[in-house]
């Protein structure tokens, strides 16, 4: 019976080798399956034109790049010849403006009303005069101003308004993606340009727009008109084959056998040995006594006493030498058998209560047994290929979750071309309308809003220079109608009198000369 439970032991233990021997082919073949997929990527990785794609559009920036450092000294001597322009632009207006303050400031300090033109100060007349000479380096100087203003205007608005702003608002890029514009065979130019196919729908706004949203080289500029991943990237083909490896996954462990015929055979025997009907009782009671009729250390107490009554010889010496062996016997020999007698005992309960019932417990165990045998015979092999099947599926979905990563990574993330569309922002905004146009703009917005006021500024001179400068003759202008020239006197001052009235009148004088 030892021999059958252990077997049984044993082939339950076996299970998992039993296993591995008969799956081993199938997991040779999926992981020969993710082996080859390893290959397939790192080769299909390899095939894709980036490096061809790089190399064109490459070519394009160095070729540009080139061109701006061999026109970058010109560039660099006309920002030189346009600051010094610039420069003397400012002056002239900065003098003309420093002549009619100067003009106002000394006009207004040194008028004196009552002053007749030729008696004027010379505060006055200096204010005067730098306003005539503001005047006549405004229009001296006004037509330079005025075509600088038109020039100026002419290349920053246009600038401004046709490149500036459509490139903002990406009208521009519309307008370069119109059919048959830059080149009349082509209805797409910049597929054409790329891959010799002006038949594919690639735009210019399309490609700014997925490089700036940091999208990878393959899906902004179109890589599977060239290679296409999908094809060589079949997920749910790489699926299906090892869904079909994990489909003929078959195990077959049917040989287990728990309990053999002659294991049954030894346990029923030992069930109707008769074993439950011993007397445990009686065999209880007798293990209970004690080993000895009487206490051996009082037995060798009475007769060491009895023995000291006897006079010296050779039998009172005999006497408690038995004495001593007695003694010996209860220390030595008594304890191990007493200690026999509890083992005896606790193994007499034991087995009185293992055996009560026994033929049913032995029939509830052969029962369960069977149980197990019919468990393990029939359903063991499914459960083992249905979860083995499980564990697959589960592997298998992290395996395609990592499928998609890496068709994503292909084709969203790899070489990102945000790049490109940040250098293109910066020659645009940054260089062409940050520092070429909006100065322009800036400059002859303001030199021509200057120009604008220097007109009611020269006439505003021209009118305050006659009440400011010295005049060499005065001019008078007599009212015969309403004052008779015989009844007025001039004064000193200018003034004349109304001998008739008494009424002082102003005497009408102009400017012989300015």
């Amino acid at each position: 019976m030892l021999l059958g439970t252990t077997k049984g032991y044993t082939t339950i233990d076996e299970i998992p080798n039993t296993i591995q021997n008969q799956t081993v082919d199938v997991i040779k073949d999926v992981k020969n399956t993710l082996d080859s997929i390893s290959s397939n990527i790192k080769d299909m990785s390899q095939s894709i034109p980036i490096e061809d794609m790089l190399l064109q559009v490459s070519h394009y920036l160095n070729n540009s790049n080139r061109y701006l450092n061999q026109e970058l000294p010109k560039l660099e001597e006309y920002d030189s010849y346009w600051w010094l322009g610039g420069l003397i632009v400012c002056f002239l207006l900065t003098l003309i403006v420093t002549f009619f303050f100067l003009g106002l400031l000394c006009g207004v300090f040194g008028y004196d009303k009552h002053a007749t033109p030729t008696r004027r100060g010379c505060v006055s007349n200096t204010g005067g005069i730098f306003l005539m000479a503001g005047v006549g380096f405004g229009f001296l100087f006004c037509w330079i101003l005025m075509i600088l203003v038109v020039l100026t205007f002419v290349v920053g608005a246009n600038v401004e308004k046709l490149l500036c702003e459509p490139y903002e608002n990406k009208k521009l890029l519309q307008v370069l993606d119109t059919p048959y514009l830059l080149k009349e065979q082509w209805q797409f130019y910049l597929s054409g340009m790329l891959f010799n196919n002006p038949d594919i729908n690639m735009t210019f706004e399309q490609v700014y727009r997925d490089c700036k949203r940091g999208r990878g080289i393959y899906a902004a500029f179109q890589l599977e008109n060239v290679v296409n991943v999908s094809d060589h990237f079949n997920i749910d083909q790489i699926s299906e084959n090892i869904n079909t490896e994990l489909e003929n996954l078959n195990v077959n462990i049917d040989s287990i056998e728990l309990l053999d015929n002659t294991g049954r055979k030894s346990l029923e025997d030992f069930a109707h040995s008769g074993i439950d009907t011993i007397d445990y009782s009686t065999y209880l009671k007798e293990t209970e006594k004690s080993p000895t009729e009487v206490n051996l250390l009082t037995f060798a107490s009475t007769l060491e006493a009895k023995a000291n009554q006897l006079p010296e010889g050779k039998l009172k010496q005999a006497f408690l030498l038995d004495v001593q062996n007695i003694r010996a016997i209860h220390q030595h020999l008594l304890p191990p058998v007493q200690q026999s007698l509890n083992t005896l005992r606790q193994s007499v309960w034991t087995l009185q209560q293992t055996s009560n019932k026994l033929p049913e417990k032995v029939k509830k165990i052969l029962a369960s047994l069977d149980s197990v045998q019919h468990f393990l015979t029939n359903n063991v092999s499914l459960i083992v290929i249905g979860e083995t099947k499980k564990f697959g599926k589960t592997i298998l979905g992290y395996f395609e979750h990592y499928l998609h990563w890496v068709f994503y990574a292909i084709t969203e993330k790899m070489t990102s071309c945000k790049p490109m569309a940040t250098a293109m922002d910066s020659a645009v905004n940054g260089i062409l309308c940050g520092y070429v146009a909006d100065p322009l703009n800036l400059f002859w917005f303001g030199i021509g809003k200057a120009t604008v006021l220097l007109l009611p500024a020269v006439i505003i001179a021209i009118k305050l220079a006659k009440y400011y400068r010295r005049m060499d003759s005065e001019d008078v202008y007599d009212d015969v109608e309403t004052v008779p020239m015989k009844n007025l006197e001039i004064g000193s001052n200018g003034y004349h009198k109304d001998h008739l009235y008494g009424v002082h009148n102003p005497v009408m004088t102009s400017p012989s000369r300015y």
